[in-house]
């Protein structure tokens, strides 16, 4: 497990010229459109809105805690941009899922020379978007709740004080999932599989996510974060998870016989 860390980082080392290599940089055009559009939107939101978001949240303070103010107000506008960040990423992902669906099959074919039946077509583009736009939705609905649970802790005294690390936590845990699932759903997995799967190396996942995180809060940086992060995250999908799942249908096909 000490070694997982490690591994991540070389998967996101050996993503950067993958992602650069002739055939591969038609990807990183759809993401980066759609990341200019949504961020331009989300930061005109968050300039009208943060300031007022936040105020309202410190109307719920009582008086008598009026002197915790500048902790409920760190704490708070860290909701505020949590909630921000998740619009913004379920917003890209959902635009962008069928092209990073189709990024991650063609690194695991460059890397494996696994064929998939798939092609750039249209209609092929058209029936991968719409079972990429159904998981997009299962991962919301995976989210959400929990999300929720997570920002009514906010509100309960001494669990505030943590409250902000479990957002932290559950956030890259969430990244793991979002860029995982690309290959798992392209070997037609299911996302209960996928989750099971990533749980036995949680290490792995958060040192993922987390790198991702940080990415994501880089000028310029976090319009290329989601083809690098896909790309990394087939990497890992191939060193760490792929062997698993092939031992397993051999299996199956053998007690089937």
């Amino acid at each position: 497990m000490i070694i997982q860390p490690f591994q991540v980082v070389g998967a996101f080392f050996k993503s950067l010229p993958i992602i650069l290599s002739p055939g591969m940089r038609l990807f990183i055009l759809a993401p980066l459109v759609a990341n200019i559009a949504l961020m331009a939107l989300l930061y005109m939101v968050a300039l009208s809105y943060f300031g007022s978001a936040v105020d309202f949240l410190m109307g719920f303070l009582p008086d008598w805690m009026s002197f915790l103010n500048w902790l409920f107000l760190l704490v708070f506008g860290g909701i505020v941009a949590v909630l921000f960040f998740y619009s913004f990423s379920v917003g890209v992902n959902i635009i962008a899922a069928p092209f990073m669906a189709f990024l991650a099959e063609k690194v695991e074919e460059k890397e494996t020379g696994h064929q998939f039946e798939s092609t750039l077509s249209l209609s092929e583009v058209v029936k991968i978007a719409g079972r990429s736009i159904q998981r997009e939705l299962q991962k919301l609905f995976y989210f959400l709740p929990r999300l929720i649970v997570l920002l009514l802790l906010s509100f309960v005294p001494v669990i505030n004080l943590v409250s902000p690390i479990l957002l932290l936590l559950f956030s890259a845990w969430m990244l793991a999932i979002q860029y995982m699932d690309y290959s798992f759903d392209n070997h037609k997995l299911s996302f209960r599989e996928m989750r099971e799967a990533l749980r036995s190396k949680p290490l792995l996942c958060w040192t993922f996510g987390f790198i991702v995180m940080v990415g994501l809060t880089v000028p310029f940086l976090n319009l290329f974060v989601m083809p690098i992060a896909v790309v990394a995250a087939t990497l890992l999908w191939i060193d760490q998870f792929s062997d698993r799942f092939e031992l397993a249908s051999t299996q199956n096909a053998f007690s089937n016989d």
